[in-house]
């Protein structure tokens, strides 16, 4: 499942979309009483073109120099809402190595944003510190040194050197609504034949199976009917979920956001055909039990570095807290 990778994962306070106001600069440099992160000699010279809301166009000299902090540059300026402190809002990005100038990652400005929350503790901080401040509309940069970033380790998986400085290039698209906390609804009679799920009182599930073999073909049921907007096709969804594999009867490890403390965001449109399948279509606010046979999960391949085989069916119970 896409999520913002290594960059972090999401949760978010109450913002309304109904209270945007114009953001308003001050001869301090704040806008609407926020002040946003300095703009710097590094950032200032990036030459980055294109409107908001489409691809940007990068050319960057590299290697960039050396920076201790992060530097910010607005592009060009919105009018919406500021996204101030502890603000969710749903941002398109792309992120390039410093070093080498090579793309790391990017939306595509293709209509599928991921929400942010502006909370440092959420994610990197110097993705925070570009973000910070920024109205509704705008297009801003950040040169992001490896102290707010992935620090001494750099990131493997996303190709950033240990002494890799990053640029993020960020649209601010909108506020989105707070997730909820946890599944919230009418709760649904249980399906006979089905795993059955308990929570804790800590709230953290625990899956058991019937002692029948799993079945040939997709199923699912809802144990919780929420009572929010329909998730639509191919749109981020914010959820708490669990894995488990069938075979084994145990948890996928790294597959259970309610014991890592921190929910998941990712878009529909990436992720298994069964996940996609059991989402679309269901209420934000409900709590999803479904079995996935290895045809709609990942198939002949499997997942070996989870340890899922080609024939192995999988259950996911999933809390669709909210949309990004």
């Amino acid at each position: 499942m896409r999520k913002i990778a290594s960059l972090a994962v999401a949760a978010a306070l109450l913002v309304s979309l109904a209270a945007c106001t114009p953001g308003k600069s001050t001869a301090s440099g704040s806008i609407d009483g926020c002040t946003p992160t300095k703009s710097g000699a590094v950032s200032d010279a990036l030459k980055i073109t294109g409107k908001f809301g489409t691809e940007p166009k990068v050319s960057l000299k590299t290697p960039l120099a050396k920076i201790t902090s992060t530097q910010r540059t607005m592009l060009s300026q919105g009018k919406g809402k500021v996204a101030k402190q502890g603000a969710n809002i749903s941002v398109d990005f792309a992120i390039y190595n410093g070093t080498t100038g090579k793309e790391l990652t990017s939306t595509k400005f293709d209509g599928q944003t991921v929400p942010f929350t502006v909370d440092q503790t959420k994610f990197l901080p110097g993705l925070i510190k570009t973000l910070k401040c920024s109205p509704v509309g705008s297009r801003v940069v950040g040169v992001i040194p490896p102290a707010d970033a992935f620090t001494s380790t750099g990131s493997t998986s996303l190709g950033v050197g240990k002494t890799d400085e990053i640029v993020f290039i960020a649209d601010v698209v909108a506020f989105t609504p707070t997730p909820l906390k946890t599944a919230t609804g009418d709760v649904q009679a249980p399906v006979a034949g089905f795993p059955t799920v308990k929570f804790s009182s800590k709230g953290d599930p625990t899956v058991t199976l019937p002692k029948t073999a799993a079945p040939k073909t997709f199923k699912e049921e809802v144990l919780i009917k929420g009572h929010g907007k329909v998730v639509p096709s191919n749109s981020n969804v914010i959820v708490n979920y669990q894995l488990v594999n069938w075979r084994t009867g145990k948890v996928v490890t790294g597959n259970d956001t309610w014991a890592a403390g921190q929910t998941a965001t990712f878009n529909t449109g990436q992720v298994v055909p069964g996940f996609k399948q059991a989402l679309e279509g269901q209420t934000v606010g409900s709590r999803v039990l479904m079995v996935i046979p290895p045809a709609l999960g990942y198939k002949a391949a499997g997942q070996p570095s989870a340890g899922i085989k080609a024939t192995d069916d999988l259950i996911f119970v999933v809390d669709i807290l909210g949309l990004g």
